[in-house]
């Protein structure tokens, strides 16, 4: 029997695949020159990319970790909070590149929507762990 998509939970895995999408968009076009100046690779670009990657490394990571204890389900919700930060993180440094590299707007907000679905994705996915975690006690 199937669940009506209204009542169907956001899983781990939409939040990995989301975050998969954010890194590559991110990698994608800060690789167009001439908009991304080189002038700015060190200062701005490189962290830009540097946050996004590991948003989908910490997503993966988190759900390499087993679950099934509380001390499992504890380093998973750490892992998944930090991915949340970087999601804030990225979120400002888009911010600052919009200023920098006159980004247009819709692209910031496609750019800024992906990571803040990331985000509340990642956030879904720790909700369900920490009441996993309440269930245990």
């Amino acid at each position: 029997m199937s669940v009506p998509v209204n009542q169907r939970s956001e899983g781990k895995l939409q939040a990995i695949v989301k975050a998969r999408e954010l890194a590559t968009y991110t990698i994608r076009i800060t690789n167009n020159k001439k908009i991304f100046d080189i002038e700015y690779q060190e200062a701005l670009t490189n962290k830009i990319i540097g946050a996004a990657l590991e948003i989908y490394v910490l997503a993966f990571s988190a759900n390499e970790i087993r679950a099934n204890s509380r001390e499992g389900i504890e380093e998973r919700l750490r892992i998944q909070r930090m991915a949340r930060n970087k999601c804030n993180e990225l979120i400002s440094l888009i911010n600052i590149a919009h200023q920098i590299f006159h980004l247009r707007a819709r692209r910031v907000k496609y750019w800024s929507g992906l990571a803040n679905e990331t985000k509340r994705l990642i956030a879904a996915w720790a909700s369900s762990d920490m009441n996993r975690l309440k269930a245990m006690t």
